[in-house]
């Protein structure tokens, strides 16, 4: 079974659950608790939704960059407004969750310079690139793009462009039989996403690692990797994902 790369590229792109469809009404619950300075309350808001935390911080970042982009004369405060609340939605997703990515990449995020937002969009496209050499079944050139995309986001403290890179690399290098050096890149993605809370992107690459695995002869390592994903399957409602994960998982314990 080879991975599904582009179904796994997008859910590294698009929203992971259907509560992701609350998208609005939680940003501006989280904005009515922000301007009231209840940052315990932002905690316990997040906690509730950890799958959607960082589609509602981001919008803050990447609506400032189209600002920028957009707008001859940018009005300073505007931006500095929208870098502040995304930065105290990320300082309290990284108190709820116990980690520290979220403020890293919204600092990130917000201290690029000219040359550094530009580079940012490059890796956008790069991923782009990788998305369309695999839906036309190039793997090699799939690959290079999502290389190009991580090599990008990587000195960006972008976490997300990151680890969608990093699977579009993987993921390709799967498709194309190179089993070794696509699960190291995999497993790293797996665990961006897992930090970030893109359950779906985190689902796409355990699937992937599973076969891989398997194919290396690293059947432990596999069977705690589908046992990963049969859990996130569950999260998501895949029931067929789910009744496939429980029928592979009995091929590997035999």
């Amino acid at each position: 079974m080879k991975p599904l790369l582009l179904a796994a590229l997008a859910l590294a792109v698009s929203p992971a659950t259907s509560a992701q469809a609350e998208g609005p009404s939680l940003k501006e619950r989280f904005e009515t608790l922000d301007e009231a300075g209840d940052h315990a309350g932002v905690v316990a808001l997040w906690k509730e939704h950890p799958y959607e935390v960082l589609y509602v911080i981001d919008s803050y970042l990447e609506g400032s960059l189209q600002i920028v982009e957009t707008e001859e004369s940018p009005d300073p405060a505007v931006l500095r407004s929208m870098h502040e609340r995304a930065l105290r939605g990320a300082r309290a997703a990284d108190e709820a969750f116990d980690r520290g990515i979220f403020t890293d990449y919204a600092a990130s995020f917000v201290g690029w310079n000219a040359a550094e937002q530009k580079n940012f969009r490059a890796g956008q496209a790069a991923f782009g690139a990788a998305r369309q050499a695999m839906g036309a079944g190039d793997h090699e050139a799939a690959a290079a793009h999502g290389a190009e995309c991580a090599a990008l986001a990587e000195p960006l403290g972008d976490w997300w462009g990151l680890g969608m890179g990093l699977s579009a690399q993987g993921g390709s290098l799967a498709e194309a039989g190179n089993a070794a050096e696509a699960l190291p890149l995999l497993a790293r993605a797996r665990h961006i996403h897992h930090q970030l809370g893109l359950v779906g992107s985190e689902y796409g690459n355990l699937r992937s690692m599973i076969e891989l695995c398997a194919e290396l002869g690293k059947t432990d390592r596999a069977l705690v990797t589908l046992d990963a994903a049969l859990a996130l399957a569950e999260t998501l409602g895949d029931g067929d994902g789910a009744a496939a994960l429980r029928a592979r998982r009995a091929q590997l314990s035999e």
